[in-house]
């Protein structure tokens, strides 16, 4: 079989959607590392899916490793009769899906150190090789295999992420998942044994099904655990009645259940990969079944045991995937690399080290699930609660009672907004205290996860992210990009209306989701007036449009975002997890074999600047100032409407800006053979002959517009709407208040020392004003701003020394203005 980097197949664009499902939790290592890496290349909706009792180990013993659980994906416990084994990573995409099944955890141990197997089923639109119709049935098959229990969470976050699944991955609903083996070009068969736990036909019996009553010359077992009596194995052989059994265990530590070799005296062992790697921990699970015409293929998440394969008689009670292959008989063992040739005598095997598999007695009750919408709380009983009347939530802030809520949920509002991460338990009305679980923010994860925009914006983005493009060259896009949709306008049309019920002026029958807004930024200030200055590290944002989304984290990428994550990024290693390593599928005993994963963070390797040709660099020059142009048109039409502007404002102001400071600070480098020059698509301060180019000129006049107003209309940005959900100031807020004093040091600077004394007051008159408008807006933690407005200038690699004088200009408007209030 080929090898796979896990970690480096996740450096691949094109997907909107990952689910992941892991038995072994390591927080450190997803929260950290896997989920940055996913929503660096484009995958935004993402969804963790645990064992209920793993989850509630790990939330015990590093609670610190949670930090974007619940905010930036969603995590859920799954809670099955015994384990909820599957290891499984569906990414999904408008032209795309790829499935991976395998037998590694999503942990470091997993995805870098032991020795697992894994298969993986693509599909892309533009790509025929003859087995997409086969690939695409085996990922709605996986897809539908997770959507149960993503269904049965009953959380209003994660129907969102399968509407969004269902409305950009379309392709995905017009496949039927295959009922049976699917066969491919080659004439081998292919399919994926699928256990819920639910009661029916296990892995055995349909492997059983599959073998078809054709003799077994040999049955080949690799696994890394047991049960106790070795009661999985005992079932495979008298079901499949092989002539020859073989089990193949690590020749560096042949581990073994030696007190139960008195039950298979016919049995014999081999051992494997004894090379340079041979201390790796071989975690991967493997049968062959070979007859005289078929070998037959199981892996996956599937041991050797009885809850994991289930008898001919006796339902599994774990939820396993495994793939199945049947190939031409003699070639299983060569496609896997297994070399019987190297025997073990039962007298050179090892007690495991490890506790064989059984049931944990003493597992905490599960807890179900909760989501959150502001104070809001919801929670949803798992099926073991029998009498979740009375029951209490408990968290760090103290303990408050449910009370009934509408299909089966219950509900409460705590006295002030949550701290995410958040991790709850609940006290049942007998006392009894639940596992622990952590808390999904629908607001946040609402945020983190948009959906797709326009198409075109995409693929700019992910140039400019991914690619090295320029920045300056979305200015070409600016029509895209300062538009309005029809469902845009709905939502202003409905920020109105809730703006209305929200004084009193009237209601509207049936529609029960408006949401009551602050009317004004003002409003919003006096709501907060009792909490402390914002410092940019609310996780939430005021819009949610994806096009609007994905372009605020282009423009404030590395300043300081509220997802502003340190990842291996440019490196294929897996991070090392540190105390994070994966722990057994049986037990709590970490993986202590094998080389840990290189990986060290650190920024990623700076890029060289684009060079253009002349006419290249003029051309981009034109759209600079085409784009300041329509920003202007833009803001001018919505000011004469007499609805909000759209909550994506606040982004596209933040682009406009920071496009015009960096195309009068950053010169494009054009090179004409030999010859190298610069241009500036801005003029920094204004010129004789076009004061239209001037940034001064042009950032004075939107911003004026923009916070001011004039006498015949109110300041655009007064008028945009807060959601009433929002407890702190949102980030894309906080970056607007930044981004536009910064703006205006910049151009008081560029005048200090100009000719022209009566240039200079006008600009320092007017910072000052706007400067005052922006004060409407709750208070910035002015520390936490300077820093901001210092990683700004840094993005765009402005030196330290000329950044410092502006931060001094900067700092003297804020005192000129305090004074003058204070006089």
């Amino acid at each position: 079989m080929n090898s796979i980097s896990l970690f480096k197949d996740l450096a691949r664009t094109g997907f909107h959607t990952s689910i992941v499902t892991t038995y072994s939790v390591d927080a450190a290592f997803y929260d950290g590392s896997l989920h940055h890496r996913l929503r660096v290349y484009g995958s935004d909706n993402n969804i963790l899916m645990a064992d209920a009792n793993m989850l509630q180990r790990a939330i015990s013993e590093t609670p610190e490793s949670f930090g974007r659980a619940g905010t930036a994906y969603a995590l859920l416990p799954i809670s099955v009769l015994g384990a909820f084994h599957p290891k499984i990573s569906v990414r999904l995409g408008s032209d795309a899906g790829c499935v991976m099944v395998g037998s590694a955890n999503a942990t470091a141990a997993g995805w870098g150190r032991n020795r697992e197997i894994v298969g993986q089923f693509e599909w892309w639109r533009k790509r025929n090789d003859g087995e997409e119709n086969a690939n695409r049935q085996l990922i709605r098959k996986a897809f539908d295999y997770l959507s149960k229990w993503l269904q049965e969470a009953g959380l209003e976050t994660v129907k969102r992420k399968l509407d969004l699944i269902e409305r950009d991955a379309a392709w995905l609903f017009e496949t039927e998942a295959n009922e049976g083996p699917v066969e491919l070009n080659d004439g081998t068969l292919i399919d994926l044994l699928c256990e819920d736990a639910s009661g029916g036909p296990g892995i055995l019996s349909r492997v059983v099904d599959l073998v078809g009553g054709a003799a077994v010359t040999q049955l080949v077992v690799l696994s890394p655990y047991w049960d106790a009596k070795l009661e999985g194995l005992l079932g495979l052989i008298e079901a499949l009645k092989p002539e020859k059994t073989t089990i193949a265990l690590s020749a560096h530590s042949p581990e073994f259940p030696v007190d139960q070799l008195h039950r298979i005296p016919q049995v014999s062992f081999a051992g494997v990969f004894d090379g340079n790697d041979g201390a790796r921990f071989i975690h991967a699970k493997v049968f062959v079944i070979q007859t005289e015409d078929w070998d037959h293929i199981v892996y996956g998440s599937a041991n050797c045991s009885d809850d994991a394969l289930g008898l001919t008689d006796l339902a599994a009670r774990n939820a396993e995937c495994s793939v199945y292959r049947r190939l031409p008989s003699g070639s299983a063992l060569e496609l896997l690399g297994l070399d019987l040739s190297s025997t073990i005598d039962p007298s050179e095997l090892m007690e495991p080290t490890k506790e064989l598999l059984e049931a944990k007695p003493g597992a905490p009750l599960p807890l179900g699930t909760i989501e959150a919408a502001g104070s809001s709380l919801r929670w949803v009983p798992s099926e073991r609660i029998a009498d979740p009347e009375g029951a209490v939530l408990v968290i760090p802030e103290g303990e408050f009672a449910f009370s009934g809520g509408r299909s089966g949920s219950y509900a409460l509002d705590l006295p002030t907004k949550p701290r995410f991460p958040l991790i709850a338990r609940v006290r049942v009305n007998n006392g009894t205290l639940t596992s622990a679980v952590i808390v999904n923010d629908a607001v946040s994860l609402t945020h983190a996860a948009p959906g797709l925009g326009d198409k075109r914006l995409r693929s700019a983005f992910a140039k400019v992210e991914l690619e090295g493009g320029d920045f300056l060259e979305l200015a070409s896009l600016a029509a895209i990009i300062f538009s309005e949709t029809p469902e845009s306008r709905r939502k202003a049309a409905k920020a109105v209306r809730s703006i209305g019920r929200a004084h009193g002026k009237g209601t509207e029958d049936g529609d029960d989701h408006v949401v009551f807004d602050y009317e004004s930024p003002e409003a919003f200030r006096e709501a907060m007036s009792a909490s402390a200055p914002s410092k940019g590290d609310s996780s939430r944002l005021n819009f949610d449009d994806p096009d609007a989304v994905n372009l605020l984290r282009i423009i404030l990428r590395g300043i300081g975002q509220a997802d502003d994550e340190e990842d291996d990024l440019y490196r294929d290693e897996v991070p090392d997890g540190g105390d994070g390593a994966d722990g057994s599928d049986g037990d709590n005993n970490s993986d202590q074999s094998g080389e840990h994963g290189a990986g060290e963070n650190g920024d990623p390797p700076p890029r060289e600047p684009r060079t253009y040709r002349r006419d290249e660099a003029e051309r981009q020059s034109l759209d600079i100032l085409k784009a300041v142009d329509c920003f202007e048109a833009y803001i001018a039409r919505l000011a004469a409407e007499e609805t909000p502007p759209p909550r994506k404002l606040t982004a596209e102001v933040c682009f406009i800006l920071r496009l015009m400071v960096e195309a009068c600070r950053r010169p494009l480098q054009v090179k004409e053979g030999e010859q190298r020059d610069q241009l500036f698509a801005l003029d920094l301060e204004p010129k004789q002959h076009d004061r239209e180019r001037a940034f001064v000129v042009r950032v004075g006049r939107i911003l004026q517009r923009l916070w001011q107003g004039s006498k015949s209309e109110a300041g655009l940005l007064s008028r945009i709407s807060i959601g009433q959900h929002q407890t702190e100031l949102p980030f894309d807020c906080f970056a607007l208040v930044a981004l536009t004093r910064w703006a205006l040091a910049r151009s008081v600077m560029a005048v200090a020392d100009h000719k022209q004394a009566a240039l200079a007051g006008f600009v320092t008159k007017s910072a000052i004003a706007i400067w005052k408008a922006s004060q409407s807006w709750p208070r910035l933690d002015q520390e936490a701003e300077l820093e901001f407005v210092g990683k700004l200038d840094a993005a765009l690699g402005i030196d330290r020394e000329e950044t410092e004088l502006l931060l001094k200009h900067y700092t003297q408007l804020n005192q000129q203005l305090t004074n003058a209030d204070a006089s």
